[in-house]
């Protein structure tokens, strides 16, 4: 948990990016295109109306140009707070999911609007967009809606197979790359999950359109060869998210978990494989700003 001194230093950090316009940041290292995964930000005990700024400053602080935004750091942080309170009952869980749906069904578009000038003007491109709804008809086409006014270019679902099945014929008709990202566990029992890595190829054969979304750290955790995968599916991997776990999924700063992370960069570096790679560092923190730094330094070594 963070102080509120510390909140206080982070607040103040969050105001020093560019007012003005900026180039993007050039975050390509080797051939690969690095970027981060916005949701390490949240559950750290930082206050929710502050993440947006707080994730701009640590991207510009580090030099990391491209973003994947994760829905919950732009949708109500009272709603997020009752859905995952840890005391509440299952109906009260409930309760709360259906008044996030509802918020999300009615919110207007403008809720977004100032969103893609204020990472433009820091430089950086939201690319991806991760945990906005896409599992019915009406969710979907909200989600389209949003990426289109944001400039994203890769939505990321995590959906059952059913759902994926289902919702292939409105993606195909998209201008957008979809990308399906699955919970890795070898032993899962459930035969509607994007789970085992057959699961994986199964989501793939509902629509060419369809790419995958890996996390590399979970793929380990839940028992995936994860290096070989990626081999396996580069050719329809969209990116993956560059974290470190051990085998029994604790996730760990890069280089003290069991994930190859170097050989899995170095593999796509060297294959130039047109894979994006994002910057997942989830464990529990202190400074999460100085992990992103540190992690964006590391992977940098590892292709030198």
């Amino acid at each position: 948990m963070i102080s509120r001194r510390g909140l206080g230093k982070l607040a103040l950090g969050a105001m020093a990016f560019p007012a003005a316009a900026a180039r993007k940041i050039d975050s390509v290292v080797s051939g690969v295109q690095f970027g981060l995964q916005s949701y390490i930000f949240t559950g750290i005990g930082l206050p929710q109306d502050s993440l947006v700024d707080v994730v701009i400053a640590s991207m510009v602080e580090c030099g990391l140009g491209e973003c994947d935004l994760y829905a919950p750091l732009v949708e109500p942080g009272s709603l997020w707070d009752k859905a995952r309170a840890p005391g509440a009952t299952a109906a009260e869980r409930a309760q709360a999911r259906a008044e996030l749906s509802a918020w999300r069904a009615s919110v207007s578009l403008d809720h977004y609007r100032p969103l893609r000038k204020k990472f433009e003007d820091a430089g950086i491109e939201i690319y991806a967009m991760t945990g906005f709804p896409g599992s019915t008809e009406a969710e979907l086409t909200k989600t389209f809606e949003i990426a289109e006014l944001l400039g994203v270019r890769l939505i990321s679902l995590t959906v059952p197979l059913s759902a994926a099945q289902r919702m292939a014929p409105l993606v195909e008709k998209s201008n957008f790359a979809v990308s399906i990202q699955g919970g890795p566990n070898v032993n899962s029992t459930n035969p509607d999950a994007v789970a085992k890595p057959e699961d994986h190829d199964k989501a793939l054969a509902f629509s060419k359109s369809y790419r995958l979304t890996f996390d590399i750290g979970d793929g380990t955790g839940g028992g995936f060869e994860s290096l070989q995968f990626v081999e396996k599916h580069h050719d329809r991997l969209a990116k993956i998210d560059v974290k470190d776990r051990k085998k029994d999924r604790t996730s760990m700063p890069y280089g003290e978990g069991d994930t190859p992370v170097r050989e899995i960069l170095r593999l796509i570096r060297d294959r130039k494989y047109d894979i994006r790679c994002y910057l997942d560092c989830d464990y529990k923190t202190a400074d999460r700003r100085a992990d992103v730094k540190r992690s964006f330094e590391y992977v940098k070594a590892a292709l030198r």
